[in-house]
């Protein structure tokens, strides 16, 4: 396998956690990434507040594209408020170009207590408790 994800779920803030670590370099590597989330998420039954820890995440450039899509889909169907911590420059111009192109949106935080934040003021925002 190309890696593997941790997932924790922070029940006092409803978040869910993963921390990364994948080198994504073949369209079989980006559905195993996928259905790994999608797993872990789907039986929560609803959209979570998701934060993801992007350190040990490798995208090669001949997949970008193609891993851009499973991760849009990701984030349009199992995410409700999306933050990304500690991230390498190529995955941020990926997500960054993904967000404007498909309109899946996701924002940036240096910690992950930094995006417990950004996502309690985005549901205060929102209306949401």
């Amino acid at each position: 396998m190309a890696g593997t994800a941790e997932f924790h779920y922070d029940a006092e803030n409803d978040v869910v956690i993963n921390i990364s670590h994948w080198r994504i370099e073949t369209q079989e590597d980006c559905e195993l990434w996928f259905k790994q989330y999608t797993d872990y998420l789907a039986p929560f039954g609803r959209k979570m507040d998701s934060i993801s820890v992007l350190d040990d995440l490798v995208v090669s450039s001949k997949i970008i594209s193609v891993w851009g899509e499973y991760r849009t889909n990701l984030v349009k169907n199992y995410y409700r408020f999306s933050y990304r911590v500690h991230f390498n420059s190529l995955v941020k111009i990926i997500i960054k170009n993904d967000s404007l192109k498909y309109n899946a949106a996701s924002q940036d935080a240096d910690s992950i207590e930094g995006a417990i934040a950004g996502i309690k003021a985005a549901r205060a925002e929102a209306g949401i408790q």
